[in-house]
């Protein structure tokens, strides 16, 4: 996964696992470890973690990463190569 990609994977994961699971569930502290270094291991153990959720639960987080992914234009504004130039071409 790309860095930007899981930078921004992660920061949806713990805006709306704040919302959906609450400030003091668990995951947010795994996802807390493994922004600090961004390795394949703690990318892994989230999803992990996110498939061990009750169904209703996972499938309440993941509409919620979604939205937010969705919604945050600078989540689709740092993807774009030219993003931010001035370039006039």
């Amino acid at each position: 996964m790309h860095l930007t990609a899981a930078r921004q994977f992660i920061s949806a994961v713990t805006t709306a696992g704040r919302d959906v699971l609450g400030d003091t569930h668990p995951l947010l502290k795994k996802i807390e470890i493994a922004e600090r270094s961004l390795d394949t291991d703690g990318l892994r153990g989230i999803q992990e973690d996110i498939d061990a959720l009750p169904e209703q639960t996972r499938d309440d987080l993941l509409k919620a990463v979604h939205k937010h992914m969705r919604e945050d234009l600078s989540m689709i504004w740092n993807q774009l190569p030219m993003a931010g130039s001035n370039n006039t071409h």
